[in-house]
C-alpha cells in the first residue's frame, strides 16, 4: 500500500515535471525563435547594406566621376566639378564601410574588392589628369585619354565581382531563412506535442488533485478525531472543522501538554489542564490530557510520600540528638521526649509512662505535657489498668478515635474539652516493653505519623533500658562504696580494739612480771 502510494505520488510528481519541462523547452524554443528572427533581420540588413554601398561605389562614385569631368571640360564651369569632387570624397569611406561588412560576415574573396580599390585609386588618378588637361585647354589630349575609356575595365572588374557578392549575400540571406523557417517548424511541432501531453497530463492531474483533496480533507478529518482521542476531548459537538482550526487545535493540545509538563517540572502539582472540567472529565481518562493529569497525581504523591518520609527522617535525627544530649538523666530524658514528640506531631498532650520494676511492678506517669507547658501530675498505673496498661499487656499500637467521655479533657485556655484521637504506643526493644507513650490531640493521626511515633519509641526504648542499667549501675556501685566504706570503718575500729586489746595485754604481761619479781624478792 505505501509502494502504491509512493508510486501514485512519484506519477503526479513526474507529471508535473514534464510539464515544467515541456513549457519550459517551449520557452526556450520561443526565446531560440526570436534569436533567429533577429540574426535573420540583421543578416538581412547587413545584406541590403552590402548590396546598396557596392551599388552607390559605381552609381555614386563613377558615374559622378564620368558626369562632372565631361560637364567641366565642356562648359569649362569650375562648378560642375562638384560631383566629381564629392564623389572623390566619398569613395574612401564607402570602400572603408564595405570591407568592414564584409569583414564581419567573413566574405571569401575580400581581396577582390582591393583590387577594385585599387582600379578606383588609378582611375581616379586618371581623373585628375584629365581635368587638368581640361582646365588647360589641352582637349586633343583629353580627348585621347577619354577615348580610352578607363571606366569600361572598371565596370568589368566591378561587374565579376558583384556577380560573386550579390550571390553570397543572396545565399547568406537564404541560410536565414532557412533557419527561421526551420525554427517555427520546430517550434509548431513541439506545440503539438505540447499540447497532446499537456492536455491529458492536466486533466489527470485536475482528478488526481480532486482526489487528494477529498482524502487529505478525511485525513484532517480522522487528525481531529485523533485530537480528541489522543490528545483532549473538549466535549464539544462534533462538526466539520476547517484544516487550519484542526491544525489550531493540534498546536493549542500540544502547547497546553508542554505548558502542563512545565509546570510539574518546576513542581507545581496544583496545575490544572486548561479546558478539563467535571463535564468532559470522563471523556479524558485515556488520553494525554488524561494520562497527565494522572502523572500528576502520581507525581503529587510521590512528593508526598518524599515529604513524609524526609518529616520522619528529621524527627528521627532530632530525636536522636535529644537522646544524646539527656541520655545521663532519666527524668529529664522522659521529659525532652515527650515535648518533643508531642510539638513534632502538633498534638495537644502527651504523657509518658516508665516501667518501675518493685516487688509489684507498676507504671509511673514520668512527664506530661500540654498545650506548650510542661505539668507536674503524678500518676500510677497498675500493669493491665486502662488504656495504658492494655497497651503494655498486649505490647501493640492503640489508635483511639471515638475517645470516652470523660477518660481524659485538653484543658486550655477556652476551656475543657474531650480530644477526638487517642494514640498509645509501647516503648519495647527486644520484645520488652520499658514504658508507654500516650498522645491525645483533637485531630486524627496519620498512618505514617504512627509509624514514625513506633520507631520513636524503638530507639527511645533502648536508650530507656541504657539510662536504667547506667542508673541501677550507678546505684550498685554507690552502695558498694557506702558498703566499702562501712567495711573501712569496721576494719579501723577492729584495728584499734586490737592495739588497745594488745596494749592491755601488753600491761598485764608487765604486771605479772612485776608481781612475780616481787614474789621472788618476798621469797628470798
Amino acid at each position: 500500500m505505501h509502494l502504491l502510494t509512493k508510486v501514485k505520488n512519484n506519477i503526479v510528481v513526474f507529471s508535473a515535471f514534464l510539464i515544467i519541462l515541456l513549457v519550459t523547452c517551449n520557452a526556450g524554443l520561443i526565446f531560440y525563435n526570436k534569436g533567429i528572427t533577429e540574426q535573420m533581420a540583421a543578416i538581412k540588413s547587413q545584406t541590403d547594406q552590402v548590396k546598396k554601398l557596392n551599388s552607390l561605389i559605381w552609381d555614386d562614385i563613377i558615374r559622378n566621376f564620368d558626369v562632372g569631368l565631361r560637364g567641366y571640360a565642356l562648359t569649362k564651369d569650375a562648378s560642375l566639378l562638384s560631383p566629381y569632387k564629392e564623389a572623390v570624397a566619398k569613395y574612401p569611406a564607402y570602400f572603408e564601410r564595405l570591407d568592414s561588412l564584409l569583414n564581419v560576415q567573413q566574405y571569401p574573396h575580400r581581396n577582390e574588392l582591393t583590387s577594385i580599390w585599387n582600379a578606383y585609386n588609378d582611375y581616379v588618378k586618371v581623373c585628375d589628369n584629365m581635368v587638368a588637361l581640361a582646365r588647360q585647354d589641352s582637349m586633343v589630349l583629353f580627348n585621347q585619354e577619354l577615348m580610352k575609356d578607363r571606366g569600361k575595365a572598371i565596370w568589368l572588374l566591378y561587374e565579376q565581382y558583384t556577380l560573386k557578392l550579390t550571390a553570397f549575400e543572396d545565399q547568406l540571406y537564404m541560410v536565414a531563412v532557412t533557419d527561421y523557417q526551420a525554427s517555427n517548424t520546430r517550434t509548431a511541432y513541439l506545440q503539438v506535442l505540447l499540447l497532446l501531453i499537456v492536455i491529458p497530463t492536466l486533466l489527470f492531474m485536475t482528478v488526481r488533485i480532486r482526489r487528494d483533496t477529498k482524502e487529505r480533507k478525511k485525513l484532517f478529518e480522522e487528525l481531529e478525531v485523533n485530537n480528541q482521542t489522543y490528545l483532549f476531548n473538549p466535549g464539544q459537538q462534533t462538526h466539520a472543522f476547517s484544516e487550519r482550526e484542526v491544525i489550531n487545535h493540534s498546536i493549542i493540545n500540544f502547547k497546553k501538554a508542554a505548558s502542563f509538563i512545565s509546570q510539574i517540572s518546576q513542581g507545581n502539582y496544583q496545575v490544572n489542564w486548561d479546558g478539563l472540567t467535571d463535564a468532559n472529565h470522563s471523556l479524558n481518562q485515556t488520553n494525554l490530557a488524561g494520562e497527565l493529569v494522572q502523572m500528576r497525581e502520581k507525581m503529587k504523591l510521590i512528593k508526598q510520600q518524599d515529604e513524609k518520609r524526609l518529616w520522619s527522617t528529621e524527627g528521627l535525627s532530632l530525636l536522636s540528638e535529644i537522646l544524646r544530649s539527656h541520655h545521663h538523666q532519666l527524668q529529664e530524658l522522659c521529659e525532652q521526649v515527650v515535648i518533643f514528640v508531642v510539638k513534632y506531631l502538633k498534638a495537644q498532650q502527651g504523657g509518658l509512662f516508665l516501667l518501675r520494676e518493685e516487688e509489684q511492678p507498676y507504671l509511673e506517669l514520668m512527664s506530661c505535657y500540654a498545650f506548650n507547658r510542661k505539668k507536674f501530675i503524678e500518676k500510677r498505673v497498675q500493669l493491665g489498668e486502662g488504656l495504658v496498661g492494655q497497651a503494655y499487656r498486649e505490647g501493640d499500637t492503640l489508635l483511639i478515635t471515638e475517645v470516652p467521655q470523660g477518660y481524659t479533657t485538653i484543658t486550655s485556655g477556652l476551656g475543657d474539652a474531650t480530644p477526638t484521637c487517642l494514640l498509645l504506643v509501647p516503648m519495647q526493644y527486644n520484645g520488652q516493653v520499658i514504658a508507654v507513650i500516650e498522645l491525645a490531640a483533637f485531630d486524627k493521626f496519620d498512618s505514617y505519623q504512627v509509624e514514625w511515633l513506633e520507631k520513636v519509641s524503638e530507639i527511645t526504648a533502648s536508650t530507656l533500658i541504657s539510662v536504667k542499667t547506667s542508673d541501677r549501675t550507678q546505684q550498685l556501685l554507690e552502695q558498694f562504696k557506702a558498703q566499702t566504706e562501712q567495711m573501712r570503718a569496721q576494719e579501723e575500729e577492729l584495728r584499734q580494739n586490737m592495739e588497745e586489746m594488745e596494749a592491755t595485754q601488753e600491761q598485764m604481761r608487765r604486771k605479772e612480771k612485776e608481781l612475780e619479781r616481787r614474789q621472788a624478792e618476798i621469797k628470798q
